[in-house]
């Protein structure tokens, strides 16, 4: 008995659909990743204050 395949298994549709994984997940994780360098900027310039 065959079976239908959903998905076309070709070099250029796997690696075109692992670009569009890798780049969603980096639109995702960019936001977070500024707002930590951020936080982290923050407690450093905090930090030096306070043993001025």
């Amino acid at each position: 008995m065959d079976f239908a395949v959903c998905y076309d298994h070709s070099a250029f549709d796997l690696a075109w659909s692992i670009f569009l994984d890798v780049t969603a997940f980096l639109a995702l994780m960019t936001p977070l990743a500024i707002a930590r360098l951020i936080e982290i900027s923050r407690e450093d310039a905090a930090a030096r204050l306070q043993f001025a």
